[in-house]
């Protein structure tokens, strides 16, 4: 049996249809998380089960980036808590019952109190307390006001992200750190007066076909700087990091930040300078601006040789890219895939 035959008899080939009828565009976390596991990856593109990241230090990154690069977008898309988000464990369940058990209901004067069942049902899921005798004293412990305050703010939030106080003052924080650098305020041109010759772009997306792929490239451009009279177009991440800030250089073979530095090269590359008489003219420098837990902040600059090595490297990615998109193939990772690791 073929190993494509063999997908198609593992994963729906309906479902595997759905996805192949338009043309995928691979992003930096999708390109990620087919190399870590194409199951992962079958589950949250083509199955569509995607999980939604809710970890505090998440929602701070995106609410930083924001602020920093769409200051004016920040209360359409964020709303702050008036008082504290519940624990992780309470909030996967009151999230849980308002969007299978209120929405579907469609009640505003439905309250948290009104789904006591649902409620029970949750809390054994999670397995949280039940070492208590009693329903009434589960549900006493789930129904606290905060966490009845939360369910009530859920109603009025559309579909804005719900940040505590603390999770805003953290990003404020970080803003400010970030705008007494020098370095970054010079990079991201952090100036009411821009000069003669320099645009600024943020948030910006981008859509590249690939020669001689199935498959395109797409991504989210933190922030690009592109001088005419240079002939230079920066390319600028923002990163924020739990870790101390010394050890971002491991953080970027971990996260394989290589893959996402060349991307946005490509993606740049493609937008302005692509169609250009005098495209071979200009470089492109790729700057990750990271900012620590600590608040350290530090624009770690891709050197031309690290770039140059890392494109290379990027051809490989391609290929496993290639491979598990035309042969169908969301079983194992490459390497395993292919049978060509031995112990």
């Amino acid at each position: 049996m073929s190993i494509q035959t063999q997908n198609l008899t593992l994963l729906s080939s309906e479902e595997i249809q759905r996805f192949y009828d338009e043309k995928f565009y691979f992003s930096y976390s999708s390109i990620n998380k087919l190399l870590f596991s194409p199951r992962l990856f079958y589950s949250h593109y083509i199955l569509k089960q995607k999980e939604d990241k809710t970890d505090a230090h998440l929602i701070a990154g995106r609410a930083l980036h924001c602020l920093l690069l769409e200051p004016d977008r920040f209360d359409e898309q964020f709303v702050t808590l008036p008082g504290k988000i519940p624990t992780e464990s309470n909030k996967v369940i009151i999230d849980h019952i308002f969007n299978n058990n209120y929405l579907p209901m469609n009640n505003d004067a439905l309250t948290l109190e009104d789904f006591p069942n649902e409620l029970l049902g949750q809390l054994i899921v999670g397995n949280l307390y039940q070492s208590l005798k009693t329903d009434a004293q589960r549900l006493e412990k789930i129904l606290t006001d905060n966490n009845k305050e939360y369910f009530n703010f859920l109603k009025i939030r559309e579909s804005k992200t719900v940040i505590d106080p603390a999770v805003k003052q953290q990003a404020e924080e970080a803003l400010e750190a970030l705008k007494a650098n020098d370095r970054v305020k010079a990079l991201l041109q952090m100036t009411d007066v821009k000069p003669l010759g320099v645009s600024v772009f943020n948030e910006l997306m981008i859509n590249s076909e690939l020669d001689n792929q199935p498959f395109g490239f797409k991504g989210i451009l933190d922030n690009v700087v592109m001088d005419e009279n240079t002939k230079t177009l920066f390319v600028n991440d923002l990163k924020t990091t739990n870790k101390n800030i010394e050890s971002f250089p491991d953080t970027v073979i971990y996260h394989r930040y290589d893959i996402q530095a060349v991307m946005y090269v490509g993606l740049a590359y493609d937008k302005f300078l692509k169609s250009r008489e005098d495209a071979d003219e200009w470089k492109i420098i790729v700057t990750f601006i990271v900012i620590d837990k600590y608040n350290q902040v530090y624009p770690f600059q891709v050197s031309e040789e690290t770039l140059a090595m890392w494109e290379a490297e990027f051809f490989n990615v391609v290929s496993v890219l290639n491979y598990h998109y035309v042969n169908k193939d969301y079983t194992l990772p490459y390497q395993l895939a292919i049978g060509n690791v031995k112990l």
